[in-house]
């Protein structure tokens, strides 16, 4: 890794939080390091992982990242706000610690990008995701969640650019527009964030970028392989209808809460079929069965949220 000064390329900070994820998050910053590019810092929070993923990573680079060990699991918002507190450069780029930069000018490619047009504020790479059964290019997206269900839809016209968001494997922002947002809202623990941020910088008066050339492999779920699955699937749909609730107004979550409740009766009675008949494979069926009961619950939690003025909290510890 080079660290020496250049005005032509501005200066990046790369940041990776860790949870029980060390060893992807290994060849992620090797790749890092790999980087033919002269300014970049790598910057890894720890989310208090345990089981040596600390000593592992600081064993295995010492000095040439900074390693930021937290005392408990802050979610993946609260620790990049944390790391990025630490950052010195023009630039963030967001990593996941189970991603990889698949060409040695992909930072140059992705910060060029955004060089040339200074009215993207935020930006991502092309990202393949391999262990996906279908769909493994994840494509920036043109509207977002839901969206067709929302009648009120004039909070949304006017925004900047043709993209709505981007995932959050890999994104690049700049630095002082991560900082006048106040960086990753701190209420989703963990999924949701990147569409949050994503459209709060188009509501900042910039675009969303996607920059084809630079290519990002990403494993995808590395830090909840052990997770429980129904508290996975709680996680997740918590972080979206935290969303709603932010972001659309109150009658259209309403809406969208109800047909969603309906439509998880409608999916229970279909998966029920699939288990008399024996239809697909029996760790799938079970897979469906504790999304629905997470769709389930987290619809409650939510109108129980608006009905009383109460936060939805994305986490239970």
């Amino acid at each position: 890794m080079n660290t020496s000064s250049s005005s032509a390329h501005p200066s990046v900070t790369a940041i990776i939080v860790n949870y029980k994820s060390a060893v992807y998050a290994q060849e992620c910053i090797r790749s890092l390091m790999d980087q033919d590019y002269p300014e970049i810092e790598i910057i890894v929070a720890d989310n208090a992982s345990g089981g040596g993923d600390a000593e592992l990573l600081r064993s295995s680079f010492g000095d040439r990242i900074k390693l930021i060990e937290s005392k408990e699991n802050i979610g993946f918002g609260r620790a990049n706000n944390l790391a990025a507190a630490k950052a010195t450069a023009d630039y963030l780029l967001l990593v996941n610690p189970d991603a990889q930069l698949l060409q040695r000018d992909f930072v140059a490619r992705l910060i060029g990008f955004m060089e040339q047009r200074p009215e993207v504020g935020i930006a991502g790479p092309e990202i393949h995701e391999p262990l996906k059964k279908q769909r493994q290019y994840s494509l920036p997206k043109l509207r977002y969640p839901s969206q067709n269900r929302i009648w009120n839809q004039r909070f949304l016209k006017d925004l900047p650019g043709t993209y709505a968001w981007i995932l959050g494997a890999c994104m690049s922002i700049r630095r002082d527009l991560y900082e006048a947002l106040g960086g990753f809202d701190p209420e989703y623990f963990l999924y949701g964030e990147d569409t949050d941020i994503c459209l709060r910088v188009r509501k900042a008066g910039y675009a969303v970028g996607y920059c084809e050339q630079a290519k990002l492999t990403h494993i995808g779920g590395a830090s909840e392989s052990t997770a429980v699955p129904l508290d996975k699937f709680l996680r997740k749909k918590r972080g979206l209808f935290l969303f709603y609730l932010k972001h659309y107004p109150r009658n259209d979550v309403e809406r969208i809460i109800r047909m969603t409740l309906a439509n998880s009766y409608y999916a229970a009675l279909k998966n029920t079929a699939r288990n008399i008949f024996g239809i697909g494979d029996a760790q799938d069926r079970n897979g469906d069965k504790q999304k629905i009961e997470a769709t389930r619950m987290v619809c409650r939690e939510t109108l129980d949220a608006l009905l009383n003025g109460q936060r939805l909290v994305t986490h239970t510890r």
